[in-house]
């Protein structure tokens, strides 16, 4: 199957490599979580990379906004407006009574369809953007938005045309957002988790006709620059004393703050915490070291109780040192949530294979053994894309 991809961070993974030509998606969403952003970071992301056309219908926002809302996220779509590679159907300045930079002009909501249609044959392969659905609804009914949106979505079909639609789910009546979600072919639905004093928005592909919904949900932010990323609350990164902790967490967090003292002893070591942000391939993830003594073992759980993937970094020249990793893993109930062991200094003459490795910790599971050079940043983004795949595997 010939599958387009949507650029969201996870989703095109979710759908089995993204969309098929000539289908309609459905971003759903609940008041107060952003949707329009998922249609344009795809609209703009294809435009960008695969050269496509397409357009957004606006019926919320007027051009002008929408296009400071794509400059405070870093996609350029003058350029694509200039050269005729996306353009707007414009169908809220005119009722706003504000000048219009459409391609094709709207009074009247109720009118849409013709022109709809017109646009949608001459973007053939590409996008459509709908926004919003709900202001639709509101404006010419239940009834009239549903006739349009089949007839739309048959001629997108014949077309090779994508289109996405954006909905606010307001509190409609349950057969009207039934009828709505049975129009199309994908469903992904956009709400927010209350996590004590946080609030997290998550996405969930509910319904894909040409693949199975896993249902699984992702959290994501909004970054500006940068648009939709995968948001990972906490990494925790631990390990036994001088394995190379502070190392590995600068090496993925390039801005990464440590807040330490030099120790006493032979050797300067942490005694502090390593602070640091990773943003890499579309995920964004907050990142805590820990000190490897044991009379910093009190701070091992409160770090470790909100985290949802943990390294174990590991100094595979000391394999002396693997019961102490061990102990470090129980103590931050790494047992329980996605991890990895970074076996750093794999470049030094003494160090141990991985296999080596795994057979002397002897550990209850098969847990990824990467090995890696943080001083010289070797395996180190084999190490992010391990531990990411595992929290978000499909």
């Amino acid at each position: 199957m010939d599958l387009k991809k949507t650029y969201i961070p996870r989703l095109d993974d979710v759908l089995s490599g993204g969309v098929p030509k000539g289908t309609s998606i459905l971003f759903q969403a609940m008041p107060g979580i952003i949707s329009d952003v998922f249609g344009y970071q795809i609209i703009s992301q294809r435009a960008r990379l695969d050269r496509e056309f397409g357009f957004i219908y606006t019926n919320t926002r007027t051009p002008a906004e929408i296009e400071r809302l794509f400059d405070k996220y870093g996609w350029d779509l003058k350029t694509h407006l200039e050269s005729g590679q996306l353009f707007f159907v414009d169908s809220i300045s005119e009722m706003m009574g504000v000048p219009s930079i459409g391609k094709y002009i709207i009074d009247d909501l109720a009118n849409s369809k013709d022109v709809l249609l017109h646009a949608i044959e001459e973007i053939a392969g590409g996008t459509a953007v709908i926004e919003n659905v709900a202001t639709l609804i509101d404006s010419i009914g239940a009834d009239k938005t549903m006739e349009l949106i089949e007839i739309l979505n048959g001629a997108a079909m014949k077309n090779d045309v994508n289109i996405v639609y954006l909905f606010t789910r307001w509190d409609y009546e349950d057969w009207m957002v039934e009828q709505l979600k049975s129009l199309v072919n994908c469903e992904i639905e956009l709400f927010g988790i209350e996590e004590k004093v946080m609030y997290r928005q998550v996405f969930m592909v509910v319904k894909s006709n040409w693949t199975t919904a896993s249902k699984c949900k992702t959290f994501f932010e909004l970054v500006e620059p940068g648009g939709i990323k995968v948001f990972i609350p906490k990494l925790l990164v631990t390990g036994p004393y001088n394995a190379g902790k502070t190392t590995f967490v600068h090496a993925i967090a390039e801005e990464a703050v440590s807040v330490e003292r030099q120790a006493y002893e032979l050797f300067p070591t942490t005694v502090g915490l390593d602070i640091g942000h990773v943003d890499y391939k579309g995920f964004s993830a907050d990142v805590f070291g820990t000190p490897g003594q044991e009379r910093f073992d009190l701070l091992l759980e409160p770090l470790a109780r909100e985290s949802i993937g943990t390294f174990i970094v590991i100094d595979s020249t000391k394999p002396s040192t693997f019961p102490r990793a061990k102990e470090m893993i129980n103590m931050c109930r790494a047992e329980a949530i996605p991890k990895v062991i970074v076996a750093n200094k794999y470049d030094l003459p003494d160090a141990l294979t991985p296999d080596e490795i795994k057979k002397r910790m002897a550990l209850w599971e098969d847990v990824p053994i990467i090995p890696a050079s943080a001083l010289n940043n070797k395996g180190v983004h084999q190490a992010l894309d391990t531990l990411f795949d595992l929290i978000y595997r499909v």
